[in-house]
């Protein structure tokens, strides 16, 4: 079995893509596909496109359009069959809505895809649509992610994916009378994605782990929006998006999570589900740095997540603190932001031989310095940051064999 993973020079956006192969058979998945530097993503999209016209799941860590804004082109040239996305309820979407009409950056495309998901993904060739649940701020601390058992070593045949725990089907609120529809389901925080060939469990998993905006927040936004908006449905509110007044009126409404910017992240882990010594070979492009050559293959995406909250970052640990040894490759939270950061990140993964930013030319002044200076104190890891020139990519190679 081989593996080999990518960061792709978009710049200040996201856009990753992973390839398992067994054999013959390849299984292929993304995450993210969004940039502010446009004329990098696209080149970077049809780079990806000419690879494989299939994908096998593309994993939308949050619906930011630097992190979402290149996938209807990449529908267009690629074949999707799952979407894998944080569960967002009427309420997140809107919430979602009134924070880029605050920041002046509402398209209408993202209003299209929140006000009918199936309806819009599915026109575009995807056959199912997964929501991934996970913990408020405000919820129990949960038992972490499911474990299959064993993996074995070898096997031959068609590379599926399947989830620890059976999706939950989801009725289609916005269904209309005709066009393609992705089917619509939920799996809970535990489920993981192990990977098989037949009667064979591989000794890789992607396990997605979505964090979810406090109750309390929420329940304060609602409030606001049944001020604002009166007997107004969520449902209506969502279709008149576009209209300026009620962007003007969300913008009201959104005071009530300021303190908040990004209410939903959903991470991923890409790697072993056990310890087994795979040849890791990682290339940055022309930058050379030092680097181990043997160790666990696993690669940790974060989106945006808030790792520097206490309690988000204790269970974002928890839930990943079995893979953790395994981890060589860490994506800084944020585009590297200072205020998604915490050392206590780095110390929780003590394989960590890279820690990357990815991060175009921006006015927040994305990577801070000072986050790239923490990873270059964590024992042998080094800082690099992918932006929108080719030469910055992020390659891993994992071999098995």
């Amino acid at each position: 079995m081989r593996v080999r993973m990518t960061q792709q020079a978009v710049g200040q956006g996201g856009l990753f893509s992973g390839e398992l192969s067994a054999g013959r058979e390849t299984l292929r998945w993304v995450y993210d596909c969004g940039s502010n530097q446009a004329d990098a993503l696209r080149r970077e999209i049809t780079i990806l496109a000419a690879r494989s016209d299939t994908i096998d799941f593309l994993f939308l860590s949050h619906l930011d359009s630097d992190h979402v804004s290149g996938v209807d082109r990449l529908l267009s040239q690629s074949s999707v069959r799952e979407v894998i996305l944080p569960y967002l309820d009427e309420a997140t979407l809107i919430a979602t809505i009134a924070r880029d009409a605050a920041r002046g950056a509402l398209s209408g495309a993202f209003v299209e895809l929140a006000s009918d998901v199936a309806g819009w993904l599915g026109s575009r060739g995807v056959e199912i649509v997964t929501f991934v649940n996970g913990p408020d701020d405000d919820a129990p601390t949960g038992d972490g992610p499911d474990f299959p058992g064993r993996p074995g070593d070898g096997g031959e045949g068609r590379v599926t994916a399947k989830w620890t725990r059976e999706p939950e089907p989801m009725p289609d609120a916005t269904a209309r009378p005709s066009g393609p529809r992705a089917r619509l389901r939920r799996v809970p925080p535990e489920a993981l994605l192990v990977t098989t060939v037949p009667s064979v469990l591989l000794n890789w998993t992607l396990a997605p782990y979505a964090q979810l905006p406090s109750a309390r927040l929420m329940k304060a936004f609602e409030s606001a929006l049944k001020r604002e908006f009166g007997s107004l449905s969520k449902k209506a509110i969502i279709r008149r998006a576009k209209e300026a007044d009620i962007r003007d009126r969300l913008r009201k409404c959104y005071d009530a999570l300021w303190i908040d910017h990004n209410l939903v992240s959903m991470a991923l882990y890409a790697g072993p589900l056990e310890a087994r010594r795979p040849r890791v070979t990682i290339n940055p492009g022309r930058h050379h740095f030092p680097h181990r050559r043997d160790g666990g293959g696993g690669w940790l995406l974060t989106g945006d997540a808030h790792l520097d909250r206490r309690q988000r970052r204790q269970r974002f640990l928890q839930f990943y603190e079995r893979f953790s040894p395994l981890v060589n490759v860490l994506m800084l939270p944020h585009h590297g932001s200072i205020h998604n950061h915490s050392d206590l990140v780095l110390v929780g993964l003590p394989s960590l031989s890279v820690g990357y930013a990815a991060a175009g030319p921006n006015d927040y002044g994305h990577p801070h310095r000072s986050v790239g200076d923490a990873v270059q104190a964590h024992g042998g890891a080094a800082f690099h940051q992918v932006s929108d020139e080719p030469a910055t990519k992020l390659d891993m190679d994992v071999d098995f064999r």
